[in-house]
């Protein structure tokens, strides 16, 4: 690489699942890129975001950071610990390579791996420029799915994960003028269906499950069974009086 160019690090946003919404923006990257990485649950086994690159450039050589998905502040210092490994792994490489990609679902700045990649650059003191390319979220695919129109005029969203507070979500439902969107549901859905009903707002509530996968499914609040995988999504839409 030329000694005055700054090696670029780029987050990848490859959407929710489907590589038919990958941006072209994104694609240029993964084209250009001398490095892709990609995080996995399992050293051996092939994450969705890598899959996606696989189905798009099935030649590209990816490189895997093994992240268990524990909750909690344990489950994060696990994942940055694995990923400050691999960066500092890769130091030589990354620091020499004009572009490398660290690919993700959805969007790299909500609820993604890609913050520990961020943090681990600035521990490790890289020399790097860290770039974002936008990833279609999951809820907006959804919301696609069923023709929804979320906002408009003053009504607000709210993108809160299942996993906090109880309270602040019951808050939330109570402001009928909002969208409100739940992630990472896999633990607590019997619960925040339940909410959501005790709230008065089951009508319109929709459930995707594996979106953009050959696994999709796209269901009424009440039509979901009681478990549901990681990868699934709420929608409770605005009550909008009827015209």
């Amino acid at each position: 690489m030329d000694s005055q160019r700054t090696a670029e690090l780029y987050g990848v946003g490859l959407g929710p699942g489907d590589p038919g919404l990958v941006t072209l923006a994104a694609m240029s990257v993964l084209e250009t890129a001398e490095i892709i990485i990609a995080p996995s649950s399992h050293p051996e086994s092939m994450g969705r975001a890598e899959y996606i690159v696989h189905t798009l450039l099935p030649d590209r050589e990816v490189i895997r950071i093994p992240m268990q998905m524990a909750s909690g502040s344990e489950g994060i210092d696990r994942r940055l610990h694995a990923v400050r490994e691999t960066i500092r792994e890769l130091r030589p490489r990354l620091t020499s390579a004009a572009m490398s990609a660290f690919v993700t679902l959805g969007d790299p700045l909500l609820y993604s791996t890609f913050s520990l990649v961020v943090e681990a650059v600035v521990c490790e003191q890289l020399p790097i420029a860290v770039r974002v390319i936008p990833g279609v979220p999951a809820f907006l695919a959804l919301a696609s799915l069923v023709t929804t129109n979320l906002l408009d005029n003053d009504e607000r969203l709210h993108l809160v994960p299942a996993t906090g507070d109880p309270g602040h979500l019951e808050h939330l439902l109570e402001d009928r003028e909002s969208v409100l969107v739940i992630y990472k549901l896999s633990s607590n859905f019997a619960m925040l269906r339940a909410m959501i009903a005790q709230a008065g707002r089951q009508k319109g509530a929709m459930v995707g499950l594996e979106l953009g996968t050959d696994r999709m499914q796209v269901l009424t609040l009440s039509e979901a069974p009681d478990k549901v995988p990681y990868f699934a999504t709420i929608i409770v839409p605005v009550q909008r009086r009827s015209a």
